[in-house]
């Protein structure tokens, strides 16, 4: 199979891009794959994190997979971009966090896939490009506006018109990654992070993940009256009530 699952604990999934050989390049049926997967995990009601890798240690994806675009039909062709900015939008609606394990070199279509993830760990040999202008066209799945908003404007024009991947230390500088790894630690560092987040109260990483998405979509104005909304709505919720009381109980074991 050239998409893999897995489920090591429940609710925590874990995706592989699964063609090695071809450094995981995603053909159209992949795309396909992954946005039913996609539109699955959105509403699986027991989801608590979902990480992304891909097989091998050379690539996490070497983006779309360039030989078979090549022999498209501009009509097959139109038919995998909607596919993949359909897989965009349903991805906006994961209540739970996604978090890429970057196993190798993430280029193209691969670094739009780690540039939507919620958190990013990097192999300390892995790299972060987008060099379609390299080819003669640009990134058609959100890697522009995507970009420039993780790194700015500056940064993002730098890397998009040179087409030049960026390294682990530069990626973490940028904003790119959350930590750099030594390979053969990044996928139970992955699923580490996974469990942490799965023993945090379900309605409150929910209510950061809808914060999140909208304010990166919606504008600061927007972000910030969804923010207290939701704040206001947790300040109320017994899983507040339940994590004061162990806060309080731990301290007060600790000065005793």
């Amino acid at each position: 199979m050239d998409v893999l699952i897995e489920e090591p604990d429940p609710g925590l999934v874990r995706i592989t891009l699964n063609r090695p050989a071809q450094r995981n390049a995603i053909t159209a049926a992949m795309g396909e794959r992954l946005l039913a997967l996609w539109t699955e995990l959105a509403v699986r009601p027991d989801m608590r994190a979902l990480i992304l890798t891909g097989a091998g240690d050379l690539a996490f994806s070497a983006g779309g997979d360039l030989k078979e675009r090549y022999r498209q039909s501009p009509a097959d062709l139109a038919r995998s971009q909607a596919v993949h900015r359909l897989a965009g939008t349903v991805r906006q609606t994961f209540a739970f966090p996604v978090i890429a394990a970057v196993n190798g070199a993430a280029l193209g279509g691969g670094a739009e896939l780690v540039l939507s993830a919620d958190l990013v760990l990097m192999a300390d040999h892995a790299c972060i490009g987008l060099p379609e202008i390299r080819h003669g066209f640009m990134p058609g799945m959100g890697g522009t506006q995507a970009l420039m908003r993780r790194v700015g404007k500056l940064a993002a024009a730098d890397m998009l018109l040179s087409g030049k991947p960026v390294g682990p230390e530069r990626a973490l500088a940028l904003g790119l990654a959350n930590q750099v790894l030594q390979a053969a630690e990044l996928s139970e560092a992955a699923l580490a992070v996974a469990r942490r987040i799965a023993t945090a109260p379900e309605i409150a990483v929910q209510a950061i993940m809808r914060a999140l998405h909208f304010g990166d979509e919606g504008g600061l104005t927007g972000g910030l009256a969804l923010e207290a909304a939701l704040h206001r709505h947790l300040m109320d919720r017994p899983e507040r009530q339940t994590g004061l009381a162990r806060f309080a109980e731990r301290h007060t074991t600790t000065r005793s």
